[in-house]
């Protein structure tokens, strides 16, 4: 989804989110395994037309993106998901793609937040981490949809 890339990309450019992360650990969907704490997960949660038109002609779109920040403490996941809120939020412009398709952002507005700690798999809190996560709107402009033409089949 390319508006999940869109905000991984801005991540990976925001100087302070980079000072606690590190580029390297801002992951789209998932993080591997064997990933250094603390790191970042961007994922896509809905995406759908603002106002919706029977000609399906329009563009501006609305997704809800959540950006989970991850870390061994608590204060280390809170400080994090604070620089993402600063650098996401209100942020608008153009922004180049892995595919080199140009996407035009509107709006990014930060809708809420929440924190949790997840046991791990042994359910031990030694092996828990902090995940502190930022849940935002994204209004994007999408390319013009192509419908295609149903015809029944004899």
């Amino acid at each position: 989804m390319r508006f999940v890339e869109a905000i991984h990309k801005i991540l990976q450019q925001a100087p302070t989110v980079i000072g606690f992360v590190g580029a390297g650990n801002i992951f789209q969907s998932l993080a591997p395994p064997t990933t250094a704490f603390p790191f970042i997960v961007v994922g896509a949660q809905s995406d759908e037309a603002v106002s919706p038109t029977l000609t399906s002609k329009d563009t501006l779109r609305r997704a809800s993106v959540v950006v989970d920040c991850v870390g061994t403490s608590l204060v280390d996941a809170a400080r994090i998901a604070d620089n993402v809120r600063y650098d996401l939020d209100k942020s608008k412009g153009n922004i180049t793609l892995v595919t080199n398709a140009t996407m035009v952002i509107q709006s990014v507005i930060i809708t809420n937040d929440s924190m949790t700690f997840d046991l791990g798999s042994d359910g031990g809190e030694n092996a828990g981490v902090f995940v502190c996560s930022v849940n935002i709107k994204i209004y994007y402009i999408a390319y013009t949809p192509v419908p295609v033409t149903l015809t029944t089949a004899l």
